[in-house]
């Protein structure tokens, strides 16, 4: 049973008709004799007798009438408290997140925000994880939503998911490795735009090199997400990245991917708060709906990572 075998049981008992209860909530008079046939068995009891003018409730009908509205006016009331609750939590929450998180992430979760959590005041900065590790640091930001660096860095941080590394090349471009994959020593000899080395991506592949024993040619060392995917487009350079970090241009046939094996490079997405602000009721809000939202987004298939 649900809610609205409560409702649906508390018009038939108040009209005395099916067919009056059906029409007040938009459902089909045979369906709603289902429902009410399937909570009459999972309660062991009639609740109705059946006449010639409708229909009233038993004795045990009118013991659950008295029951399921005060469960409805239960329910209402916590609806109204967390309501109130939504309303009036004030705080401001600073978030910090890589480029390609916020691509997936932000426009969702800062709508939700707006309409559940209206005191709540977002203030997003934007950067490779390096960056927001460093704000994090500092006291910059409140909140963040970055890659693991290495392993032990931030020992308190909440795992959200892994990704695995694609080569991102325009669709001009050269063909290298075997069709949807690529192996790391087929890139030797390619030119590579990634960010520098302080950052995490350039660190999870420059070790990644390391283990295989290749070695790779970065032609250019950039910051910024929107250059190096305008650099790769025009077919002159590749990068490495997570498919959702372009996931428009994958979409669009304007860039390709392939999956990175030989090893596989993956990353782990990580949600770590500021000590002195772990606490705060506005920031608790915010790190519920991100993990909400991840979570939605990895069933969804719009964010292609793994648990």
């Amino acid at each position: 049973m649900d809610l609205r075998d409560f409702q649906y049981f508390i018009a038939i008992a108040e009209t005395g008709s099916f067919s009056k209860a059906a029409m007040a909530h938009t459902i089909a008079q045979s369906a709603l004799s289902r429902r009410i046939r399937d909570l009459e068995a999972d309660l062991g009891v009639s609740l109705f007798y059946r006449n010639g003018r409708g229909v009233v409730v038993t004795e045990a009908g009118a013991t659950f009438l008295t029951r399921a509205r005060s469960i409805l006016a239960d329910v209402a009331q916590i609806r109204s408290d967390l309501n109130a609750s939504h309303a009036t939590l004030q705080g401001v929450v600073t978030l910090g997140v890589p480029p390609s998180v916020g691509l997936v992430l932000l426009a969702p979760l800062l709508s939700q925000i707006r309409n559940d959590f209206p005191g709540i005041q977002m203030r997003v900065l934007e950067g490779f994880s390096g960056y927001v590790a460093e704000w994090l640091a500092s006291g910059r930001v409140d909140l963040a939503v970055l890659y693991k660096v290495r392993a032990g860095t931030f020992p308190d941080a909440e795992h959200l998911l892994f990704e695995d590394m694609h080569l991102i090349s325009s669709r001009h471009a050269r063909a290298i490795g075997q069709g949807a994959t690529v192996a790391l020593r087929d890139l030797v000899g390619e030119d590579l735009a990634l960010p520098g080395a302080p950052h995490g991506l350039r660190i999870l592949v420059d070790e990644a090199c390391a283990r295989a024993q290749v070695s790779l040619s970065v032609a250019m060392e950039l910051e910024t997400l929107p250059t190096i995917r305008g650099l790769v487009a025009t077919g002159t350079i590749r990068t490495i990245l997570p498919v959702t970090a372009v996931q428009a241009e994958l979409q669009s046939g304007e860039l390709v991917a392939q999956k990175i094996t030989g090893p596989v490079i993956s990353r782990e997405l990580i949600l770590v708060h500021a000590p002195q602000r772990a606490q705060a009721p506005a920031t608790r809000a915010v790190v519920q709906l991100i993990r909400a939202h991840i979570e939605q987004l990895l069933e969804s298939g719009a964010w292609l990572g793994r648990v």
